[in-house]
């Protein structure tokens, strides 16, 4: 038995520089073509074998919002790989990943890549390292660097190489007696079978049935899964695994122990808001659901403060996320996970928006556009007419205002903010408007009458009818 575990390498870089490219090349398998928009949205383990030597490499992505993944990464592994496009040089996302390495104090190899390209300048990115306190070799340096090509494979032997030098440097011991510590990576909800917890252990052997904690709480370890989805009977030092058991999903970055420790636990706030009435004004009110643990983390990290997260969690999109978004004005956020029909007639029914998506730079875009969209309602508007909801009346599950019109005249077509207190809560269009069984195209202050609005909204007595049309301003 080796006396050496196996390296736990991190690759880390800016988004497209190739990251997962390399790695598809190195284990001669194509996750980069499963990835939805070709970018690593979840972090993942996988181990590959070079001259009878196990490499385990964590493949992190590259997106900015994902930096909280990435600094875990990197205080996971015992070796870095910084990958950097010989045509593009260093990138916002290189320069954090500088820092996550320097602070995680682990050594590491520059992978400059894509020189198979016509535009490619390895001396680019060599200068400009040099400029976040990196010197490779022939730059003031001895940090070692290699020209690679994740697409072809040409230098990624010498790359692999390098690793191996740099992890005997590092002499990592093969401590399989010690107590368990495995760090988790990645916390989601299977829908087939359960709670899916994949980690790697650095310390210690994990065997099935084995009774292990994460900070005090116990789980019993079910299944042990390796990278290539075979079930094995125990992990040692250095190997990636899934793992089934847990009854809760754990979160990212905590530490699976043999032992009860204490456990922080005031990272990602999933729970309700317990007095709903008191939400804040102006903000955009979002339900989150999505495929895992990590993901939620990244996308809350990179929410603005005029956002409200009203509950966010993994799983498929329910029928009660609906209903809490009628209730409170929500807009729900789906991220690579189902939503399921019923769940779509139910929103349509109830007036609830959801947005779904599988990448998340696509999303965020649509959120900046969404919050803009939400300050608009303060400025360049001309109020046509205002109304008070005196009665609601629920006819063959349209929701009626019985309205009493304050000001100006309310029209049918009329874009309408319905306020309620000091909160708009919804944007509507007036759809029909009736006095008894007279419809009408239009009716003016002083008078009553029955409103529908398009979406049908949850409308209450007291909401404040606001009709408007948007002006243009002068620059």
């Amino acid at each position: 038995m080796t006396n050496n575990r196996p390296p736990i390498i991190a690759i880390l870089g800016h988004v497209d520089h190739g990251k997962t490219t390399l790695l598809d090349y190195i284990r001669s398998s194509h996750v980069a073509a499963k990835e939805a928009g070709g970018i690593t949205q979840s972090i993942g383990a996988y181990q590959a074998v070079y001259k009878d030597h196990p490499l385990t490499f964590i493949d992190t992505p590259g997106h900015a919002a994902f930096a909280k993944m990435r600094s875990r990464g990197a205080n996971v592994a015992d070796i870095a790989v910084l990958v950097v496009a010989a045509d593009d040089g260093v990138m916002p996302q290189t320069a954090e990943s500088i820092k996550y390495i320097q602070a995680a104090k682990i050594p590491f190899v520059v992978a400059i890549n894509k020189t198979d390209k016509p535009q490619a300048n390895p001396e680019l990115p060599k200068a400009q390292l040099t400029e976040h306190q990196v010197f490779v070799e022939g730059y003031g340096g001895n940090t070692p660097f290699v020209l690679i090509s994740g697409k072809t494979g040409a230098g990624v032997d010498q790359l692999l190489e390098t690793i191996l030098l740099l992890s005997e440097l590092e002499e990592l011991k093969n401590n399989e007696n010690s107590p368990i510590v495995a760090p988790i990576i990645e916390s989601k909800l299977d829908m087939k079978r359960g709670v899916l917890v994949s980690a790697i252990v650095k310390e210690g052997t994990l065997k099935t049935s084995d009774t292990v904690f994460v900070g005090q709480v116990p789980t019993k370890i079910r299944s042990i899964i390796s990278y290539a989805g075979t079930q094995i009977p125990e992990a040692t030092p250095g190997t990636p695994v899934q793992l089934l058991g847990f009854n809760t999903a754990p979160k990212v970055g905590e530490i699976i122990t043999s032992t009860a420790i204490s456990s922080d636990s005031s990272d990602l706030p999933t729970s309700r808001i317990a007095d709903l009435s008191n939400l804040p004004t102006n903000r955009l009110k979002l339900i989150v659901r999505t495929d895992s643990l990590g993901s939620l983390e990244a996308l809350r990290g990179s929410f603005t403060d005029e956002i409200q997260v009203i509950e966010s969690g993994t799983g498929d999109v329910s029928e009660s996320d609906v209903l809490l978004a009628r209730t409170t004005g929500a807009l729900i956020l789906a991220f690579a996970v189902r939503i399921p029909s019923s769940v779509v007639k139910l929103a349509e029914l109830e007036g609830v928006v959801i947005k779904s998506y599988k990448i998340i730079y696509e999303l965020l875009e649509y959120l900046e556009k969404k919050i803009l969209r939400l300050m608009e309602p303060t400025i360049d508007e001309d109020q046509l007419g205002t109304g008070v909801i005196i009665k609601v009346f629920d006819i063959n599950g349209d929701h009626i205002g019985g309205t009493r019109v304050d000001s100006g005249k309310l029209s049918i077509g009329d874009t309408v903010h319905i306020k309620r207190g000091t909160d708009v809560t919804k944007e509507a269009r007036i759809k029909n408007i009736r006095t008894g069984k007279t419809e009408l195209k239009e009716i003016e202050a002083g008078k009553e009458c029955g409103i529908l609005f398009s979406p049908n909204l949850d409308i209450r007595e007291k909401d404040v009818i606001i009709s408007y049309k948007k002006i243009k301003t002068e620059d």
